[in-house]
């Protein structure tokens, strides 16, 4: 699995190329936040931005990373180096 490959890859400086399966620099953030245990409503405060705009890019995410809910979000988030 690509995944795999994915959590194998040496951690790089943040740049678009080091984030797997074409999430965005702001999907991997969404993501972080997520891991962190964050709200919908506090990812958006965070982020200045609406609970809708938090939604949509959670909505990216489960798609790109082939998740069903926000437990499983965290756990690719850990095995692919974008929480802690």
């Amino acid at each position: 699995q690509h995944h795999v490959l994915a959590a194998l890859a040496p951690a790089g400086d943040d740049s678009q190329h080091d984030l797997p399966d074409e999430l965005t620099p702001r999907e991997a953030e969404v993501l972080a936040l997520i891991a962190d245990g964050l709200t919908n409503a506090e990812i958006a405060e965070r982020l200045v931005v609406s609970s809708a705009t938090v939604k949509s890019h959670i909505n990216h995410i489960f798609a790109k990373v082939d998740v069903r809910d926000r437990a499983q979000a965290v756990v690719y988030a850990y095995a692919n180096g974008l929480a802690g």
